[in-house]
């Protein structure tokens, strides 16, 4: 754990108070004695919308088609399901009551720097709650969890347009190119989606009930707004793309970390869809080079003869010669579950409704398959490779997937419950209840992550939110 964590003492006695105290925020990580750690000078923003992530897919899955099916847990769709979507409701306001002012995103509680397009992009995944309500309104949810989200992401909408973004960029606090495009086309992938939702027809009973005009007052942007930024995006990324290499090139070259990599993908996607639907005949016609690119990066990366291991992928990969390969010696745990997470969450890949593009399932119909195979190899090599105690660690070892730090960290359980709950009915080895009847193995591995997932679930709410 990094030097500037440290034990909140204080933690303790509010862990052991009632669960459903109002959440004031999020633990780092926990200690070796299973107590709650967080930064010294005050909580990540990145932290904290990661545990908002994990939450809204912990209670979207708890739905009687998956966690409460009767074939597993029905008990967990009625209080249990409740107490999720309250905490998640208390977290997001105390989430905009200590980080963001007028839409701009402090990096930590009681500081004063402006987080890096990466928190953004993480709080971009609000709007998958946002869309969930109907999954809570037997609990009488429905209104706050439709309701509650939108002034927030506007509001980091708006700033996020008009103030970090100019001439094909999202401004970065740091110095690294690669972070600027991955991080900031992530970010940016929310409002493209939220253009797309407007006009799709399965968005007709939420954000197709706005007028343009009045979506538009709402992001502090017009839908032709995204088609510029769109189109100035797409420049930025088509000069670094390296024909040789067969990946974008930054300052780093042509090696990237995993995390970048998932979110470069999805970010890419907002950017192609939004200039295949809103644009003119060049820019359908950039978007499907666009698209191309998308599917071929992925595809190196999920190769079955790539860098995927059965315990992970490396924190760090090079590519050459279009293909990819590992650079460096260990898995970041976090980073890798972050990466299928945003493969599969929200507006992902894979995700070609009707009113959307449909640009990979026309150009690159094994893509899916493909990723799906890699995936099921993750999430089985998980079960297979987690420390005695069943949770994920921060760090494996690439060479074997010997645990190499063994450290509970909120970024490392979060992104594995995303990952689980977006991916697992990605590939073919992982299903929802109503398929296990007839299939004894795929019942079996389907309980087993099912299980871990409420684990890692239960930790997380139990400990690493911190409540009041």
């Amino acid at each position: 754990m990094k030097k500037s964590v440290v034990w909140v003492a204080a933690t303790t006695a509010m862990l052991a108070g009632p669960v459903q105290a109002d959440p004031a925020g999020v633990a780092h990580g926990l200690d070796a004695r299973d107590r709650a750690l967080v930064h010294a000078d005050g909580m990540r923003a990145e932290d904290a919308f990661m545990a908002l992530g994990a939450l809204a897919v912990k209670g979207r899955l708890m739905r009687d088609s998956e966690l409460s099916h009767e074939a597993y847990r029905p008990e967990l769709g009625e209080e249990p399901m409740r107490r999720v979507g309250e905490t998640w409701l208390g977290l997001l306001e105390a989430v905009d009551r200590d980080l963001l002012e007028e839409g701009r995103l402090r990096a930590r509680v009681g500081g004063d720097a402006e987080a890096e397009p990466a928190a953004y992009a993480e709080a971009a995944y609000l709007y998958h709650m946002h869309h969930s309500g109907g999954r809570f309104e037997h609990l009488d949810l429905y209104d706050a969890i439709t309701h509650d989200p939108p002034p927030v992401m506007a509001a980091l909408t708006s700033h996020l347009v008009n103030e970090r973004y100019a001439d094909g960029e999202v401004a970065t606090a740091g110095d690294s190119e690669a972070d600027a495009l991955a991080y900031g086309l992530d970010a940016l992938h929310a409002p493209a989606y939220a253009w797309v939702r407007q006009q799709k027809p399965g968005g007709e009973d939420d954000m197709g009930r706005l007028e343009r005009e009045t979506l538009a007052g709402w992001l502090g942007h017009t839908r032709d707004d995204m088609v510029a930024i769109a189109r100035s995006m797409a420049d930025t990324a088509e000069a670094a793309w390296d024909e040789d290499a067969g990946m974008f090139v930054r300052d780093g070259g042509a090696r990237w970390s995993v995390d970048q990599i998932g979110a470069l993908l999805r970010g890419l996607k907002g950017t192609y869809e939004t200039l295949y639907l809103f644009g003119d005949a060049d820019d359908r016609e950039r978007a499907g080079v666009l698209a191309d690119r998308t599917a071929s990066v992925t595809r190196a990366l999920v190769a079955e003869d790539g860098p995927v291991r059965d315990w992970g992928l490396p924190a760090e990969v090079e590519f050459v010669d279009g293909e990819a390969r590992a650079a460096s010696d260990h898995v970041d745990v976090a980073a890798q579950w972050r990466f299928v997470h945003q493969v599969t969450g929200g507006f992902s890949l894979l995700r070609e409704r009707e009113g959307t593009a449909r640009l990979l399932g026309e150009r690159a119909p094994e893509l899916e398959a493909e990723l799906g195979a890699a995936i099921d190899r993750l999430l089985q090599g998980a079960l297979e490779h987690q420390p005695d105690t069943g949770i994920v660690p921060a760090r494996l070892a690439y060479a074997d997937g010997s645990v190499t730090d063994p450290s509970v960290t909120l970024p490392s359980v979060a992104g594995f419950m995303m990952a689980v709950a977006n991916g697992y009915r990605t590939g073919e080895a992982f299903d929802h209840p109503a398929a296990w009847e007839d299939d004894a193995a795929l019942a079996e591995r389907s309980r087993a992550l099912y299980d871990t997932f409420v684990e890692h679930g239960e930790l997380l709410s139990r400990k690493l939110i911190i409540r009041e």
